[in-house]
C-alpha cells in the first residue's frame, strides 16, 4: 500500500498545479515537505522533493506547454532521476562504502530472506550453495544497474502519473489541455532498435565499464519497448471491441506474468517491422 500510494503521489500535485495555479501547487508541494521533515527527518523529506516534487513540476509545466504525451513522460522522469541520483551520491559521499556497494549489500540482504525460507523448506544442501553463488554474481550485476532501476522507476511513475491526470482532468474539464492523442497509437522512432541490438551485444561484457553501460540501457529500452507493446495490446482490444472484464484481466495477467511481459515487448519490438496497428504506413504515406 506504501509503494502504490508513493507512485501515485505526484498525481494530486500535478492536478492542484494545473488546476489552482504554479504558486498554489508549489505551495501545496512545500507543506508535504514540511510534514515529511518534521515527522520523518530531512532524508526522506529531500528525497520527496527530488523524486516526486521535481517530477510533478515537470510534469505539469510540459501539459501546460503542451507537449506530446510522450515526451511530457519522459521529461518528467529524467528530471526526476537525475536529481534523485545526485542526492543519493551527495547522501552517500561521506561514507566509506560506494553507492553501488550499497546497492549490492540492500539485494543481498533480500537474497538471503529468501536463502533462509529455501533452508526452512528442506532444500538440500547442495542445491542451496549453487544457488548462492548465483546469487552472489546476480546482486554484483543488479548493483550496477542501478541507473537504469531508477530511471525505469521514474518512467513507469511518470506515466502512471500522467494517464491518471489525463483522465480525471479530461472527466473534469474535458480536451481543454491535453491533446487529442491515444495511447493506443504510441510509436517509438525505428533507431531505438539498434540501441537494444548493441546494449544486447554488451551484455557478453558484462564484468567491464562496457558490459555495465549496456545493461543499463538493455533495461531502459526493454521498458521503452514494453510501453509500445502494451499500445499494440490497447490497439488489438479496442479494434476487437473486448468487454471492460476481459481489459482488466489481460492487464492483470500481464503484469504478474513474466512470460507475457515479455510476449508485450517482443509486440513492441516487432511492430517495427510487421505494423500491427497499420499507422507507420499512413505516416509515411502523409509524409509523401
Amino acid at each position: 500500500m506504501a509503494a502504490l500510494l508513493g507512485v501515485l503521489a505526484p498525481a494530486p500535485l500535478v492536478f492542484v498545479y494545473l488546476q489552482r495555479g504554479k504558486v498554489a501547487g508549489l505551495i501545496l508541494m512545500g507543506l508535504i515537505f514540511t510534514v515529511l521533515f518534521v515527522l520523518m527527518g530531512p532524508q526522506q523529506a529531500l528525497l520527496f522533493a527530488a523524486e516526486y516534487g521535481v517530477m510533478a513540476i515537470i510534469l505539469a509545466e510540459a501539459i501546460k506547454i503542451p507537449l506530446r504525451m510522450e515526451q511530457c513522460i519522459f521529461l518528467s522522469a529524467l528530471g526526476a532521476m537525475f536529481l534523485s541520483t545526485l542526492l543519493l551520491f551527495v547522501l552517500f559521499a561521506d561514507r566509506e562504502a560506494s553507492l553501488t556497494e550499497f546497492f549490492e549489500s540492500q539485494i543481498l540482504r533480500h537474497f538471503e530472506q529468501s536463502m533462509q525460507a529455501l533452508k526452512k523448506m528442506g532444500e538440500k544442501p547442495a542445491d542451496l550453495n549453487a544457488m548462492q553463488e548465483m546469487l552472489d554474481q546476480t546482486s554484483r550485476m543488479f548493483a550496477s544497474a542501478y541507473p537504469a532501476f531508477i530511471l525505469v522507476g521514474s518512467l513507469v511513475t511518470a506515466a502512471v502519473n500522467y494517464f491518471l491526470v489525463r483522465l480525471l482532468w479530461t472527466r473534469f474539464y474535458g480536451q481543454t489541455l491535453f491533446p487529442a492523442e491515444k495511447f493506443s497509437h504510441l510509436a517509438l522512432p525505428d533507431f531505438l532498435v539498434w540501441i537494444l541490438i548493441l546494449s544486447s551485444g554488451s551484455l557478453f561484457f558484462l564484468d567491464t565499464p562496457v558490459g555495465a553501460a549496456g545493461l543499463n540501457l538493455f533495461l531502459v529500452v526493454m521498458l521503452v519497448y514494453f510501453f509500445q507493446g502494451l499500445a499494440v495490446t490497447v490497439h488489438i482490444l479496442e479494434a476487437k471491441k473486448v468487454p471492460v472484464f476481459l481489459w482488466v484481466l489481460a492487464f492483470f495477467l500481464i503484469f504478474i506474468q513474466p512470460m507475457l511481459m515479455g510476449l508485450v515487448i517482443g509486440l513492441g519490438i516487432f511492430d517495427i517491422w510487421i505494423d500491427f496497428r497499420k499507422i507507420r504506413k499512413v505516416e509515411t504515406e502523409n509524409l509523401e
